[in-house]
């Protein structure tokens, strides 16, 4: 999967070249859509394909952390708040994290009506990052089929053009620190997706 995704690159390079030089802006427009998009799914599937199980745990500020992942997203979204308070450092692997988090921050983005929490909290021997919206939500019978790889719902959050792999690699992120993944209703409307690790992981 990985290998024929890679292979996909280059022409789709070409593609974007040759719409670019078009005269015809109709068409042009068109085509750097599509390539996008069509680069966008190949983004994931390497990403799920070369999730890296070996990259090494280091003891991290998540606050900063989950501050840096955030920026790119706080013009996208509506509003952003951020709830971060500092923790003590935490042994994560950086990469991973980051690319989890991004992956929750995009589908609230897309899908969560512009309205995003970034969380932070320690509780009870646990540290919780969580991603609030307040979105359509998925129901709770379809919250665990939306962890699985190349599960697209039926559903307003349902992205038809998507790869079905976001929810996937935060989930396998999730795994991989000895930690939980959930998908929560929210109090107030929308949704709360949480990544539960131990906070034994700092030890």
């Amino acid at each position: 999967m990985a290998g024929i995704s890679h292979d996909l690159r280059t022409p789709l390079a070409r593609v974007r070249l040759a719409a670019e030089l078009s005269a015809d802006e109709s068409l042009r427009d068109g085509l750097v859509a599509d390539v996008e998009q069509m680069d966008g799914v190949i983004r994931q599937f390497l990403d799920y394909a070369r999730l890296d199980e070996n990259e090494a745990a280091v003891s991290t500020d998540l606050q900063a952390l989950m501050q840096e992942t955030a920026q790119p997203f706080a013009a996208q979204a509506r509003s952003l708040t951020l709830d971060l308070p500092p923790l003590p450092p935490l042994a994560v692997r950086p990469l991973l994290l980051k690319r989890a988090l991004a992956n929750l921050l995009d589908n609230a983005v897309k899908y969560g009506g512009g309205e995003i929490t970034l969380q932070l909290r320690q509780d009870e021997g646990r540290v919780v990052l969580a991603v609030a919206d307040r979105g359509a939500g998925i129901p709770a019978v379809q919250r665990e089929a939306a962890k699985r790889p190349f599960v697209r719902l039926e559903s307003a959050r349902s992205d038809t053009t998507g790869s079905g792999l976001g929810l996937a690699i935060v989930e396998r992120a999730a795994r991989l620190h000895g930690g939980e993944f959930y998908l929560e209703d929210r109090a107030e409307g929308g949704l709360v997706a949480k990544l539960v690790l131990p906070a034994g992981l700092n030890e």
